[in-house]
C-alpha cells in the first residue's frame, strides 16, 4: 500500500471519510489497524471503528477536509428529510384505547358515569 495513514489524516474508504483517531502497526510490520472516526458514525451515534488496511489497502485514500464536510451537509440533509418525513406520517389525533375493554379511555367524568 503507497499510502500510509497517520493520526489527523483524513481518509476516503469506500464512499465514506473520516479521521484517523490511531494507527496500530503489527509488530512483525506485516499489518495495520487504524481507528476511524466517521461522519456516519458521528451520526449513528456509534463510536470509532477499527478498519484493517490490508483487508481492502486499495480502497483507502487521502481525502481533504472539504471532502469530509461535504459528507457532513449531505449526511445532515438526509437526516432533516427522514425526520421531516417521519413527522409528515404522524396522524392528526390519536385516541389511545383501554386494552381492557378495548374502548377509547376517557377521563371525563360523565362519560365515565360518576
Amino acid at each position: 500500500m503507497p499510502y500510509r495513514p497517520q493520526v489527523g489524516d483524513i481518509i476516503k474508504m469506500h464512499a465514506w471519510h473520516g479521521v484517523v483517531l490511531q494507527v496500530f502497526n503489527k509488530e512483525d510490520g506485516q499489518g495495520t489497524v487504524l481507528q476511524v472516526q466517521t461522519a456516519r458514525n458521528v451520526f449513528r451515534g456509534y463510536p470509532p471503528e477499527f478498519i484493517e488496511v490490508e483487508a481492502a489497502p486499495d480502497r483507502i485514500s487521502p481525502a481533504s477536509r472539504a471532502d469530509l464536510e461535504e459528507e457532513i451537509r449531505h449526511l445532515q440533509r438526509m437526516r432533516e428529510i427522514g425526520l421531516q418525513q417521519m413527522l409528515e406520517n404522524i396522524r392528526e389525533k390519536v385516541v389511545s384505547v383501554d386494552p381492557i375493554f378495548e374502548e377509547p379511555a376517557s377521563s371525563d367524568a360523565a362519560t365515565l358515569g360518576i
